[in-house]
């Protein structure tokens, strides 16, 4: 939460009392623009090639407006809310997932763990993390586990299609 705060110049404020409790104010700057509306990629921006990219996000706005711009970048989608949902739709979907992009961390399995589940059974396939905080203590293990890159949240979508398009072995526009 700190990072996401100080990424979009934000501050946080803590008041504790014992007995009473802890309140956490967060105060960010006012945005005039729906914070969940990505751009739409511009012309010369890498497309995909009818992949499917499974997309592990546990903010339905989130995952929602990464679909919709992954489906714009030309690729085909699936959703999950967690890296439990992930690995389920990773079983049944055997050899049809080209391509995980997930959120670092969430609720019952984040991004950490769903690559290490994912090592354990056998699946290779390229995983692309999305955090809300820059990734520094966490990156060497998922790198040593074949991360295939990751991007701050909200993502640029120049960079994520480039970024997509490396982990997928094409060469990026």
């Amino acid at each position: 939460v700190y990072g996401i705060v100080k990424q979009h110049d934000g501050a946080i404020a803590v008041q504790s009392q014992k007995g009473k409790g802890t309140t956490f104010t967060l105060y960010l700057p006012l945005l005039m623009a729906s914070p969940l509306a990505l751009p739409a990629p511009k012309a010369d921006t890498t497309q995909g090639q009818d992949e499917t990219i499974l997309v592990v996000e546990d903010n339905q706005d989130m995952r929602i407006a990464l679909a919709d711009i992954l489906k714009a970048l030309n690729y085909r989608v699936l959703e999950a809310a967690n890296g439990r949902e992930a690995l389920a739709l990773l079983e049944q979907q055997t050899g049809e997932i080209d391509l995980v992009l997930s959120d670092l961390v969430m609720p019952e399995m984040g991004g950490e763990a769903l690559i290490q589940a994912m090592r354990a059974r056998g699946l290779t396939l390229p995983l692309v993390v999305l955090s809300g905080h820059p990734l520094t203590n966490e990156m060497q293990a998922l790198q040593a586990q074949g991360l295939a890159g990751w991007l701050l949240k909200p993502p640029d979508v120049e960079e994520l299609a480039a970024l997509l398009a490396r982990a997928l072995g094409k060469k990026a526009a």
